[in-house]
């Protein structure tokens, strides 16, 4: 028969789409995995308006069970109703697979999700990097989460930052919460941040604004979630000052610059600054002063490929000043040149 991933959406049981709906509707079964999102709805809501019994799934159930239920599903049509997107999850694509592995055929019906919800901010999908998820702290530092963040800047794009719940103890993160644990590890207090919660509800809240400021608003309701700005376009910046309420200011003073260009930057700067104030003193040897003047034009040429290569935001820029560098090095080395970095 049939086992089916049907996705209930984003805020409560009026999200599910009429596809999801039918589908429910025509299952023999159905069960309902809840613990992987803070859905404003309840198992009995979902009961009246499907009109069909559902048994919920405690967490790490579905993945325990999940023989069981493929099981079930080679001789019966079984639903499994999921928030949000049924397949943002790897959990369920797991089970997608297991399914396949064991001939019985799969449907999956999508759903709104907090990964395209998130662009209600006026933040351009298309421009998010990695996704990352904040863990409570007693399961560990943020570590990773703020290398995720930092790896997303240096690309200039945009991260989600998901925020750590648990349903069955009604424990979720908040945004302030999160800030929090972020400048702990080393996340800047004047960063630009969006805090977000309760994305596809009425009473939605999008502010952004600098991380100790938008730490010290208070989100209300969860669920929350976070996201950290990269580079910005004007109609991306007019949309936080509009849809964010953002203060202009903060935009106007934002240092976002990824830390590869800032070390180019820097290194083409000096170099530059070098080539420029250098005194060269011809020697008897081991140069001639046609051998000095072709290494001083590697420098210009190297220097020149560092810009270029920096336009187009390739590392290699980098290793061209490095190359600069180590000839203007290597002329002082030899008393031929006199400079100080």
């Amino acid at each position: 028969m049939t086992l089916s991933l049907i996705s209930l959406g984003l805020a409560d049981e009026r999200d599910i789409s009429i596809r999801a709906l039918d589908d429910a509707r025509g299952c023999d079964t159905l069960y309902a995995e809840l613990y992987t999102m803070k859905l404003a709805t309840t198992l009995a809501a979902l009961t009246e308006l499907i009109g069909k019994p559902i048994t919920l799934l405690p967490r790490g159930d579905l993945e325990e069970r999940s023989a069981k239920i493929i099981e079930e599903a080679g001789g019966r049509k079984v639903g499994v109703l999921i928030g949000g997107d049924c397949l943002s999850a790897t959990t369920h694509i797991s089970l997608l697979l297991e399914a396949a592995e064991k001939g019985v055929e799969t449907r999956v019906i999508h759903g709104s999700s907090i990964f395209s919800a998130v662009t209600e901010t006026g933040l351009s999908l298309y421009k998010f990097g990695r996704t990352v998820t904040m863990p409570f702290p007693e399961k560990g530092p943020a570590d990773a989460v703020l290398r995720g963040i930092q790896g997303n800047l240096a690309e200039g794009l945009h991260t989600l930052v998901l925020l750590d719940l648990d349903n069955e103890q009604d424990k979720y993160m908040s945004v302030t919460q999160a800030i929090r644990g972020l400048i702990e590890v080393g996340i800047r207090s004047d960063t630009l941040v969006v805090g977000v919660a309760r994305l596809g509800q009425s009473s939605a809240m999008i502010k952004a604004g600098q991380a100790t400021d938008v730490a010290s608003l208070d989100f209300g309701e969860p669920p929350h979630c976070l996201v950290v700005p990269g580079q910005l376009h004007f109609l991306e910046e007019d949309a936080l000052k509009r849809l964010a309420r953002c203060s202009p200011e903060v935009l106007k003073n934002r240092d976002l610059k990824p830390e590869l260009d800032r070390l180019i930057d820097k290194y083409i700067a000096g170099c530059r600054r070098v080539r420029e104030a250098m005194k060269v003193t011809p020697p008897t040897a081991p140069l001639t002063p046609d051998q000095i003047q072709g290494l001083l034009e590697h420098v210009d040429r190297y220097l020149a490929d560092a810009e270029y290569y920096r336009a187009e935001r390739k590392p290699t820029s980098l290793t061209s000043v490095a190359y600069a560098e180590g000839i203007l090095d290597s002329l002082k080395l030899l008393g031929i040149a006199d400079f100080q970095w």
